[in-house]
């Protein structure tokens, strides 16, 4: 699991097919310290070196540090430290590093919150983390309120984003940005950031232990509803070093940020692999292919990870021969993606290759129960659909058998079972989840399908847990379902994935009406106006189907198996 190793303990890698160029041991740069720590050593060591740029205006290493210190000196005057828990509820941002720093430099946890949540999926994560600061914009106050009001959250801190910006051309501005509330005229009885990073303080910061905890990352609800994966400043540590070293990240990169922080694979590269390697990131608010564009032609963007869909989009872009993006294949020769249910295939990374010099290869395999990043592509260009690449730095991966947990000869598929030295302390509050997932031993079970190679290559097949991929985000239909329910024309309802030739995969909602003779189009309009109001964007559904009954189960359960195979092709 993820106790932390001795000193004196190397994770070297022996087996065959591991790149020439690839270092066989990991290097922690400045040592095995928390990843606060890391940015503290910048500030003393590249102090005007840029850290962070954010639609025109650009905060360097010193600055970061002194941010990140006000604000956990401004936590501590309040009373939080150990055991308390920070939730931050932002985009892509400035404020959502100097928070995640400041947070765990107080000796809190931190907790991420998708900021497309609405308010019942907000309240369950802060009820169930126990969050007792709240960090959201301005214009997800009202979300902030009700939702904290639910869970006894002590403290709401606001920021707008306009506050960390600089000049940049406004179409290049997200509406998030571009259409926000002023903090002055959005906050009633909640604290501005920016006064906390004001306040003058004196007070003394804890010494953290790299096997306290730091983060309450919650799964996509994989099974279910999200599950808090309590996770160590080791884990958050040896992933991020892990995360630099397969990505030849260093000083001298410049990443692109579109990917989101408050998800744990952004969060791992341009957060904290960023302070491990104090390098700079240039983060958006959201993704804009205009915006991309001009930033890695302006910045000279040396990496970035993106989405299949989005790297389809930019090369079929109409101005994108406007843009220089060569910069890109300066310090490597690849550029990684991550397929969300779209195929990447070598038509498509030939083209981006003839605009930015660099192919395209998946990114690998990972999850928020190991703090992601268990397998990598460096080195291999291959595309084949599932090549997810071979196991990083103290990973063990087995295929075993679902029914028997046996384990499989190469080239056999079934359940994917790793060991990794970052693998979560447990769910959280959810001691029968932890003992149903991992084993004594620290092998833990990740309900997905693979097969390894000879050479020791994994292939990722699919998913056998109830999740769905839409628009690159992992929904739990269970969870959506949950919240459809809750609806007074829905007697039942099953949420399903629909094929999509560029998204992969919609939302449907099959519902059977508590009123009879409501019209399909009627009942449509309700459900989904209803949805807009309390789901995430992505979490609703497109379209809603009438239904006059479901199959069930002999104890009177819906059989969402057998209905599942009563629908057309391609659907899940």
């Amino acid at each position: 699991m993820s106790d932390v190793p001795p000193p004196d303990e190397t994770f070297e890698v022996t087996r065959d097919g591991w790149p020439d160029d690839l270092p066989r041991t990991l290097s922690f740069p400045a040592g095995r310290r928390p990843i606060h720590e890391y940015v503290r050593v910048h500030a003393q060591d590249r102090p005007e070196e840029p850290a962070v740029t954010f639609y025109g205006r650009t905060l360097s290493w010193r600055e970061v540090d002194s941010l990140a210190g006000a604000f956990a000196e401004s936590m501590r005057t309040r009373g939080y430290g150990r055991g308390d828990v920070c939730g931050i509820f932002l985009q892509n941002s400035p404020q959502f590093l100097v928070a995640y720093y400041g947070a765990q430099r107080a000796g809190m946890t931190v907790t991420p919150i998708n900021p497309q949540f609405k308010s019942p999926a907000v309240a369950r994560q802060l009820d169930d983390s126990g969050t007792d600061v709240l960090v959201t914009h301005t214009d997800s106050l009202g979300i902030a309120r009700e939702s904290s009001s639910e869970a006894d959250v002590s403290d709401i801190v606001a920021t707008a984003y306009g506050e960390f910006t600089g000049n940049t051309a406004a179409s290049l501005l997200p509406s998030v940005v571009a259409n926000e509330s002023s903090v002055d005229a959005a906050v009633s009885d909640e604290t501005p950031l920016r006064e906390l990073l004001e306040e003058a303080h004196s007070v003394d910061l804890p010494d953290i232990a790299l096997d306290e905890t730091a983060l309450l990352q919650y799964t996509g609800g994989t099974t279910g509803l999200p599950k808090g994966c309590v996770h160590t400043h080791w884990n958050l540590l040896f992933k991020a070093t892990t995360t630099a070293q397969v990505r030849g990240y260093g000083s001298p990169d410049v990443l692109l940020g579109t990917m989101p922080l408050f998800h744990v694979a952004g969060k791992q590269r341009y957060c904290d692999a960023l302070a491990v390697t104090g390098c700079h990131v240039v983060l958006l608010a959201r993704y804009d292919p205009e915006a991309v564009m001009a930033a890695i032609d302006e910045r000279e963007v040396t990496s970035t990870w993106l989405a299949v869909p989005s790297i389809q989009e930019i090369v079929d872009h109409p101005d994108v021969e406007r843009y220089d993006l060569t910069s890109l294949s300066e310090r490597r020769e690849f550029t990684n993606c991550s397929s969300f249910g779209t195929t990447l295939t070598r038509e498509l990374s030939d083209a981006w290759e003839g605009l930015t010099g660099a192919y395209v290869q998946e990114s690998g395999y990972g999850l928020t129960e190991t703090h992601t990043t268990d397998t990598h592509t460096c080195g291999d260009s291959r595309i084949e659909p599932g090549f997810v690449g071979q196991p990083c730095y103290g990973v063990e991966i087995e295929i075993r058998d679902f029914e028997t947990n046996e384990p499989l000869p190469a080239g056999e598929p079934g359940e994917i079972v790793l060991r990794s030295p970052s693998t979560m302390d447990g769910y959280l509050n959810r001691a029968d989840a932890t003992d149903d997932v991992l084993e004594s031993d620290g092998f833990l079970h990740t309900g997905d399908v693979g097969r390894l190679t000879d050479g020791g290559y994994l292939y990722f097949l699919g998913r056998r847990k109830d999740t769905l991929k839409v628009s690159g985000h992992t929904v739990s239909p269970r969870e959506v379902e949950v919240v459809l329910a809750e609806h007074d024309a829905v007697d039942d309802v099953i949420v399903v994935g629909a094929p999509h030739e560029r998204r992969g995969s919609v939302l449907e909602a099959h519902v059977i009406p508590t009123n009879e003779t409501i019209t399909e189009t009627r009942l449509e309009e309700a459900i989904l106006e209803f949805a807009k109001r309390n789901l995430a964007e992505y979490k609703v559904p497109k379209r809603v189907v009438r239904r006059d009954s479901f199959p069930r189960t002999d104890v009177g359960k819906i059989d969402r198996v057998a209905y599942r195979k009563k629908l057309p092709d391609g659907y899940q």
